[in-house]
């Protein structure tokens, strides 16, 4: 008896061990446990729903996960999503949509540059040089649109908007390609890359990565850059879903943005996580929203389960690492 104890106890710690597999098995039981209470959740147009609605947040997600594995965090990304998707809306009443479209990109690119000169360059610590950078890029929305929707309804919105046709009667959001695309990319870029170890190797012990070589002050810099552009990446497909743009687009998205990378793993400590595991977050917390809308639960208890679910994900990080000294 004692012997299988033991035996549980230590797959158990394996199981705590490997982040992704942990988050993979938390997952799974919630799918099995909301599609008993309700038989709707697993059918194939349902799934595509969840996947339409994370997309944005899954894919701004993997830009602040990489931030905050340098140890940094960005609270700007709200603010830039709203202003790609105003700029991208305001200048396509003037100018080709496309390029349109790559002038709301390289926006949220000098945005991303500017965070990492403020927190790299000048020292600011990057929860206020990014909170200055929201208030200032919403400030600019507000000045575009003057606080009224521009419509957004062009070749170029395809990007957002676009379905590609399923066997049967299903269609494939265009968002949901692009959110997959990213996170293939992410893996590659994390795990095979020479900037990816450099990554964890800045966000792990900064110092000893300067002492190796690694020219940190660059790896924070362009995190920070990859941050605003795929946030700029995300506003962009929000103005064509919706075809407006508006001021107020990304208003509070900043804290599903970094609940779903906490969710997956990675560590505000920085130096830990990974790109699989922001993706099984944000599909948690997409999963968590769906089954409250199926199952007719009040909106306000979403607010408080998404709580939850960040106090436990550090929680538990804290934890392992107490373990882990021991």
């Amino acid at each position: 008896m004692k012997e299988n104890r033991n035996i549980l106890k230590e797959r158990l710690g394996a199981v705590m061990k490997n982040q992704e597999l942990g988050i993979f098995l938390i997952f799974l039981v919630l799918c099995l446990c909301i599609q008993i209470l309700t038989p709707k959740f697993l059918k194939p147009a349902n799934i595509i729903n969840i996947l339409r609605q994370i997309s944005n947040v899954g894919i701004m997600a993997v830009g602040e996960a990489m931030v905050i594995i340098i140890a940094g965090i960005d609270l700007s990304v709200s603010a830039v999503l709203s202003l790609s998707a105003c700029t991208a809306a305001y200048l396509a009443q003037y100018m080709n949509p496309w390029l349109a479209v790559l002038a709301a990109l390289l926006t949220g690119v000098l945005i991303g540059c500017l965070n990492g000169f403020l927190s790299v360059k000048i020292g600011i610590a990057p929860f206020i040089a990014t909170l200055g950078t929201q208030m200032m890029t919403k400030g600019l929305a507000f000045m575009i649109t003057s606080g009224i929707p521009i419509k957004f309804t062009n070749e170029a919105a395809v990007l957002g908007g676009g379905r590609i046709q399923l066997p049967g009667s299903l269609q494939l959001p265009v968002p949901i390609l692009f959110m997959l695309m990213i996170y293939i990319l992410g893996i590659v870029v994390m795990t095979q890359t020479v900037y990816g170890r450099n990554i964890y190797a800045v966000g792990d012990n900064e110092k000893s990565a300067k002492l190796s070589g690694i020219n940190a002050d660059r790896v924070k810099i362009i995190a920070y850059t990859v941050s605003g552009f795929l946030a700029a990446v995300a506003g962009v497909l929000y103005a064509g879903n919706l075809t407006t743009a508006e001021a107020s687009a990304g208003d509070g998205i900043e804290t599903n943005v970094i609940a779903a990378v906490v969710i997956g793993g990675v560590s505000m400590a920085g130096g830990e996580g990974s790109i699989i595991g922001i993706l099984m977050g944000a599909a948690i917390m997409g999963v968590v929203k769906n089954a409250f809308i199926l199952l007719n639960f009040p909106a306000t208890m979403q607010t408080f389960t998404i709580g939850l679910l960040i106090v436990l994900a550090v929680g538990f990080d804290c934890l392992n690492k107490k373990r882990a000294v021991k």
